[in-house]
């Protein structure tokens, strides 16, 4: 196919994508509240899987295809498009505040990201013992948070994080879970094309997977993400959103890779992605001296143009300057 036909079908896939996740995650939402799931850790953990689905079906899909570029360029540059795109536009819009308690939590969630990143960065290879370890470390986050109440990525059933998903429907369980599947088969469906659509514009445009999969994919499957803290900003629940925001980061390293590293046939040489996991430590440590820096308790419009900028910095670097460590071969 011509780069024109690939683009339609990748960018159509997208749009697809982005829907359909969109109400798995509102209709798990829906289903959590009517079973009373939501007050349990496995309602906690269920809507986890269900936030981050774009992510995790996008990358194991080209990583069980052999697109292993596209795998992790995705989920790393998902990382960077959260903190440096979304952080960015909302602290752009509308100066963040917050209270001792929020930012303690929300600099702890920072602090276990780097801490995860700079593992990577001195490992060699990750493996199905990697995988299962993250796995278990997403458990054991899962039980602290939910007993500290702690907020990880759009999970939480309050009213206030109802009203900013703007998903409202008074269906029963039998529709709610006919929807929740059916939204399942298309995500799945979509990243198939948006996979193979990505690898082969990758073929033709000369460069690594990695960079579609860390650029274009990555703002993507973050469009749920972008949407929940905007709908913040409009609602003015920009702590709620912020959150939400920094708490799928820390999914996307343990619940997401975890799954990932444990359904490939093979281990990751993670050393090709030295220069993508320092740019996704770099905006971490940056959001992290920002919220929690001089005792400010705030987030400034300078400081979300400053992070705006260096996802700018990040695409020009990745599309114009091959350095190694950007996932080429």
């Amino acid at each position: 196919m011509t780069l024109f036909a690939e683009s339609t079908i990748f960018f159509g896939s997208i749009i697809v994508l982005a829907l359909s996740s969109y109400v798995v995650v509102r209709s798990s939402v829906r289903i959590a509240r009517i079973t009373r799931l939501g007050e349990l850790t496995i309602g906690f953990i269920l809507l986890s899987i269900t936030s981050t689905l774009p992510e995790m079906i996008v990358s194991a899909t080209a990583i069980l295809s052999g697109n292993v570029g596209i795998s992790i360029g995705n989920l790393l540059g998902s990382n960077i498009a959260n903190i440096c795109l979304i952080i960015g536009l909302v602290g752009l819009i509308r100066p963040v505040r917050m209270t001792e308690k929020t930012l303690t939590k929300l600099t702890l969630i920072l602090f276990l990201c780097s801490i995860i990143l700079v593992i990577f960065l001195i490992s060699t290879s990750l493996g199905k013992f990697t995988g299962i370890a993250l796995l278990l470390l997403f458990l054991v986050f899962s039980l602290y948070f939910v007993k500290k109440k702690i907020n990880l990525g759009e999970i939480r059933l309050e009213e206030q994080l109802v009203k900013l998903m703007k998903f409202k429907f008074t269906f029963g369980l039998k529709k709610t879970l006919f929807l929740f599947i059916a939204g399942i088969i298309l995500t799945i469906i979509s990243s198939r094309f948006v996979v193979n659509s990505a690898s082969n514009m990758a073929a033709i445009l000369g460069i690594a997977g990695s960079v579609i999969g860390a650029t274009i994919i990555a703002v993507g499957t973050s469009l749920p993400e972008l949407s929940t803290s905007l709908n913040a900003v409009r609602e003015n629940h920009l702590r709620l959103g912020l959150g939400n925001t920094i708490g799928s980061c820390l999914t996307n390293l343990t619940l997401v890779l975890g799954f990932i590293l444990l359904v490939s046939p093979f281990s990751i040489d993670m050393n090709v992605y030295t220069t993508l996991l320092a740019f996704v430590l770099i905006s971490t440590v940056l959001l992290w001296i920002f919220l929690g820096g001089y005792g400010r308790k705030k987030l400034e419009r300078k400081e979300g143009l400053i992070l705006l900028i260096v996802f700018v910095i990040f695409l020009i670097m990745i599309y114009y300057f091959p350095l190694p460590g950007l996932g080429f071969n």
